[in-house]
């Protein structure tokens, strides 16, 4: 193969490591649903895309790591998508955490419902929720600011640049914290309501110990959980995107 050739498409593997690995795990993006071989073309698309941007950038670091190098070019590439992916992945994490304990805290958490954006089966109202959260990700143009980030990482997180695990680290531990915050956030409003309708059953069915308080105040329980949702939902979805859109600038 021409020097020229090769040196080209190696670069653009370069760069389709990082798009790619990045890919699997952004919100949207990274969907069960999505067929792979959509998203296999989408990321070859936008290396595609990068390539001429970036190709003197590549070309440069494969010439300084030589040809026993150019594998740990490509796992550090690997490695930057996943991280990068990873730390975008963490806000929904978050949300369907949220929204796990608000079906535990409203008395749903038994209801069966079927897998939209993980593998695993979750309440209905968690998918409902992961998946508007999703879609208003689209509806606000922020996965252009996703796609965006993911070329401006280039910046900082050179091809050239050795592999620094004590990096990666901090990053996934500050973007835990901010995320486990942003969850116990969303979700605080209902831990207070289940605080207090527990101990309003649990006083109703002391002094009312021949009645089965707790199965007669379901209903009224979900029904009050489903009352402060409608109460909290703009705010709700209203601080995920301001979470998450902050952190992509």
């Amino acid at each position: 193969m021409i020097p020229a050739v090769s040196e080209a498409v190696f670069v653009g593997v370069l760069i389709l490591c990082r798009v790619g690995s990045c890919m699997m795990l952004l919100p949207g993006f990274g969907s069960q649903r999505i067929p792979m071989q959509f998203r296999a073309l989408l990321a070859v698309a936008i290396s595609l895309t990068l390539l001429p941007m970036l190709y003197d950038l590549g070309a440069e670091a494969a010439r300084l790591a030589g040809e026993p190098g150019r594998p740990l070019l490509l796992g550090g590439e690997i490695l930057n998508g996943l991280t990068i992916g990873l730390l975008a992945r963490f806000f929904m994490v978050a949300l369907s955490f949220s929204a796990t304990i608000l079906t535990n805290t409203i008395g749903l958490a038994p209801t069966p419902g079927v897998p939209i954006d993980d593998t695993e089966p979750a309440p209905p109202l968690v998918n409902l929720i992961s998946l508007t959260a999703t879609m208003l990700i689209f509806a606000a143009n922020l996965h252009h600011e996703l796609i965006r980030s993911l070329i401006a990482s280039y910046g900082a997180l050179k091809i050239s640049s050795p592999i620094d695990m004590g990096w990666y680290l901090d990053q996934v531990l500050e973007r835990l914290g901010q995320t486990t915050a942003l969850a116990l956030r969303l979700c605080g409003p209902f831990i207070v309501y289940a605080i207090i309708v527990n101990l309003a059953i649990g006083f109703a069915n002391k002094f009312t110990p021949q009645i089965s308080v707790y199965f007669v105040m379901t209903g009224v329980v979900a029904a009050g959980g489903f009352f402060l949702i409608y109460l909290t939902i703009d705010d709700w979805f209203g601080l995920f995107l301001q979470e998450f859109s902050a952190w992509l600038k």
